[in-house]
């Protein structure tokens, strides 16, 4: 099959149809929403999903979306390259507001730094000659398959700029959000009236039995889920999707042997510590013996009114090692 002919497949398999199959669909999804190439596709695809997902995030009704758009659109079938490939999307609210959306499954140990890095050049968003007071408000908004701070655990965290002393806002046009995948049960009310956490249980689905259930819940929902079941019969996405979980794989690999030589690194250290303790220990000890081994020599001379010699050979050590210990 051409790629012309791949790119076609889509077109072919309309929402209706994949609303019929779906209902006989059964088993594991192969690629769900976690799969942060699908969810691109999805989003960019389907502005009905992505308006529903930004409302949920920003607490909006649906109506004050009055249009938006895709900035950084993909080609289905475009090569990956896990370096310069970046599969945030860039979105334009109401030709007023800047938001990034992510799907980030793995824990590199740098989205502190990477989000704030993505929400910086979104900021500097002014146009040439025009006043920074007219700088659009951005929004960079992470869905984490993992928790970001173990010791403050939270569903939906926003991050703003402010005084530490007084927690006075410096700005409110620079916003970061991280919703924890792994976190629903700590939930508000509010994320649950704004939609946000069923959108949450429909990206961690594992099932198509599980997903039908959701998706009853809103047409949106519904559409979502019936893109993802078109695009998992798609051989131009699957294969960028399979690319995607090569690399999760991957870097999981990587990780875990980074780890355990991060784990023998901290145990050779414990080991190697322990050892000059005990070292140390064993000179101090031994200081202690020979200071208290000579003095037992001349006591036991001046009692017996005896040479040093002498007296060696009573405790039972020669003369040469005495000798030594002065």
């Amino acid at each position: 099959m051409s790629q012309k002919e791949k790119t076609n497949t889509l077109e072919t398999v309309k929402l209706s149809e994949a609303s019929e199959a779906l209902k006989k669909a059964t088993g594991v999804i192969p690629y769900t929403f976690l799969n942060d190439y699908m969810f691109r596709v999805i989003l960019q695809k389907h502005k009905n999903v992505l308006r529903s997902i930004v409302c949920a995030c920003l607490k909006l009704e649906a109506e004050k979306v009055q249009d938006i758009v895709v900035q950084n659109p993909i080609e289905l079938g475009e090569a990956i390259d896990d370096k310069t490939f970046i599969l945030d999307i860039h979105v334009l609210l109401n030709n007023n507001t800047i938001i990034n959306l992510e799907m980030q499954v793995l824990d590199l140990k740098d989205w502190p730094e990477r989000s704030l890095s993505y929400l910086a050049r979104s900021y500097d968003n002014v146009a040439k000659g025009d006043e920074y007071i007219n700088v659009k408000p951005v929004y960079h908004i992470g869905f984490l398959n993992y928790t970001l701070f173990p010791e403050y655990p939270e569903f939906f965290a926003k991050y703003q700029m402010m005084n530490l002393k007084n927690h006075n806002v410096y700005t409110s046009k620079f916003n970061l959000y991280v919703v924890d995948l792994t976190q629903i049960e700590l939930a508000t009310e509010e994320d649950r009236e704004s939609g946000l956490v069923y959108w949450t249980k429909i990206f961690k689905a594992k099932t198509w039995e599980e997903l039908r259930q959701m998706a009853e819940r809103n047409q949106e929902l519904q559409e979502a889920t019936e893109a993802l079941y078109v695009y998992n019969q798609d051989e131009i996405v699957k294969q960028q999707c399979r690319a995607r979980q090569d690399y999760y794989n991957h870097e999981r690999g990587t990780q875990k042997r980074l780890e355990e030589a991060r784990t023998a690194l901290e145990e050779s250290k414990a080991v190697i510590a322990a050892q000059k303790e005990a070292l140390e220990n064993q000179k101090k000890n031994s200081k202690k013996d020979k200071a208290l081994l000579k003095k037992s020599v001349k006591l036991l001379a001046e009692k017996l009114h005896i040479s040093e010699a002498e007296a060696c050979k009573q405790i039972g050590i020669s003369i040469e090692d005495y000798q030594k210990l002065k």
